[in-house]
């Protein structure tokens, strides 16, 4: 019995809360191409013509410091729930979704072989490139359900594009520094 006799009394413990559970997003961040004016730049690059500093103008390197970093989150791996997530959508776009009973097993086998491909591939446009396929042999491709090598056939051209112009947004940022990333200059001493 407590408060009876000579046991120590012995205070609650307590224990802090568990940390909430962060939940990864499972929105695809659309990966917004480059303006005409740095693919220019990044062609002129890729044809081996000499860039400097000076060729490019204060406003494109603040272009292509925004483009590297969008790059930089458009070419991280995808996850199963980003795939989920994508397919979900497309499934209003195809007359034969899998059923409930069949989607994850579906998903897992898309996943499996369309790892490789980079998140940012996985956008709207991509969906509609596998949406607004032509028929084939009178067969209405882009109408039905993909299998997975088909949908990886259709996603690889975004994510080589994705993969292109990181390689030219790599070369240019060699050659230009970004000006928030250096340590400002000290003030002159009086």
């Amino acid at each position: 019995m407590p408060g009876s006799g000579n046991a120590p009394q012995h205070a609650p413990t307590v224990r802090p809360a568990p940390a909430p559970v962060q939940q990864t997003s499972t929105q695809i961040q659309p990966y917004t191409p480059p303006s005409p004016a740095l693919c220019a730049v990044f062609a002129a690059q890729a044809a081996g013509v000499a860039l400097t500093r000076r060729d490019v103008p204060p406003a494109l390197v603040d272009a292509l410091h925004r483009h590297a970093r969008s790059l930089h989150a458009a070419l991280q791996p995808v996850t199963e729930r980003h795939v989920a997530a994508w397919l979900k959508k497309l499934g209003h776009l195809v007359t034969n979704p899998p059923g409930a009973g069949s989607a994850a097993g579906q998903c897992r086998a898309i996943f499996e072989v369309c790892a490789d491909i980079p998140a940012g591939a996985w956008g709207p446009d991509a969906r509609l490139a596998w949406a607004r396929q032509p028929a084939r042999d009178g067969y209405p491709v882009g109408a039905r359900w993909p299998s997975p090598n088909e949908l990886r056939n259709v996603l690889l051209p975004f994510a080589n594009a994705l993969r292109r112009n990181a390689a030219g947004s790599r070369a240019l940022l060699a050659l230009i520094p970004d000006p928030a990333a250096q340590p400002s200059a000290p003030a002159p001493t009086p």
